[in-house]
């Protein structure tokens, strides 16, 4: 199979041009549409947590991948409307996650957390509507993909949710000092992150790979459809390791979050059970074996490859 695992794309200038995209779509559906005005304090609240902020690393690893699969940008739109459904799950997640019943975090994305700038009650009902507005984009936004696309992202987006984040959480606050372990904490960052991460990558995978028609072998339509989700979940668990290494390491200032959380909470971290530099090199042979994944498709693996080096060395 070709694949080339070097590439001399400016990454950053590449993460930098697919964030603005996919800003400014979000911003076409939720402010120049006009579609979503009233309750005002609602909608205020919605645009708050979902517009200017964030990395947008999962939206841009769904585009990274629609291009890896695919041969042209036929389903570039509806690509970017999946983009959008995961940026609204992402972001609802945040602001119950920063809720003083979960982890009670006064500060997101450098300001103010939701329930912070709207109240609690407020913060907890744009949540809510935000997961709903998800997959209502994605049955009533895409245009190109077939009815057999459209379920299978609804599919792949509802389980990284309601099996993976949710129960992630769960373990997340219940999980005792008592009861730290290697297994635990891979358990609720695979959950809790990597699960969403492998979500963004299908997404893509599934856009694309259905206009490739080289790929015509359902079998191998299903082998490919495998590697990605190992690349997905490899570096979805790296990405985990590295925010808590940050939390460590970092200020808030350069995180846009209280740094220092994690400790203060007495969580069960990575860096915690052990210790950074094993920590950092976990992070690297989990990104060589999300490299490796990826090697076993016909498809050029530069532009993703590049983006797995990027999540090892970020700032923020």
């Amino acid at each position: 199979m070709v694949t080339e695992l070097k590439s001399n794309i400016d990454i950053e200038v590449y993460l930098g041009q697919q964030k603005s995209l996919i800003d400014k779509y979000l911003k076409k559906i939720f402010i120049e549409s006009n579609n979503y005005i009233e309750p005002k304090e609602l909608w205020d609240a919605i645009r708050y947590s979902l517009l200017d902020g964030g990395k947008r690393i999962r939206s841009i690893l769904c585009l990274a991948s629609y291009e890896t699969v695919s041969p042209d940008k036929t389903h570039l739109d509806d690509c970017l409307t999946a983009c959008a459904s995961i940026e609204l799950i992402h972001a609802m997640s945040l602001i119950h996650d920063d809720l003083p019943s979960m982890d009670n975090d006064d500060l997101r994305r450098g300001r103010p957390s939701c329930h912070k700038a709207y109240g609690e009650a407020t913060a907890i009902l744009a949540g809510d509507a935000m997961l709903s507005l998800a997959f209502e984009l994605i049955v009533e936004n895409t245009k190109t993909i077939s009815d057999s696309q459209k379920l299978k992202l609804i599919s792949v987006l509802s389980k990284a949710f309601g099996l993976g984040l949710v129960p992630g959480q769960i373990l997340d606050l219940k999980t005792s000092a008592t009861q730290r372990s290697k297994s635990k904490i891979e358990e609720i960052s695979r959950l809790k992150t990597a699960e969403l991460i492998k979500a963004s990558v299908l997404c893509g995978v599934i856009i694309g790979l259905n206009n490739n028609k080289s790929i015509t072998e359902k079998a191998l339509n299903e082998t490919i459809i495998k590697s990605f989700e190992r690349f997905g979940i490899n570096i979805g668990i790296a990405f985990q390791i590295i925010d808590d290494i940050l939390d460590v390491t970092s200020d808030t200032k350069t995180l846009g979050k209280t740094s220092g959380k994690d400790r203060d909470q007495d969580k069960s971290t990575y860096p915690l059970i052990m210790g950074i530099e094993k920590s950092k090199k976990m992070t690297e042979d989990l990104i060589k074996k999300a490299k490796s994944d990826l090697a076993e498709t016909p498809f050029n693996i530069s532009l993703l490859c590049s983006i797995s080096d990027f999540v090892i060395n970020r700032i923020n």
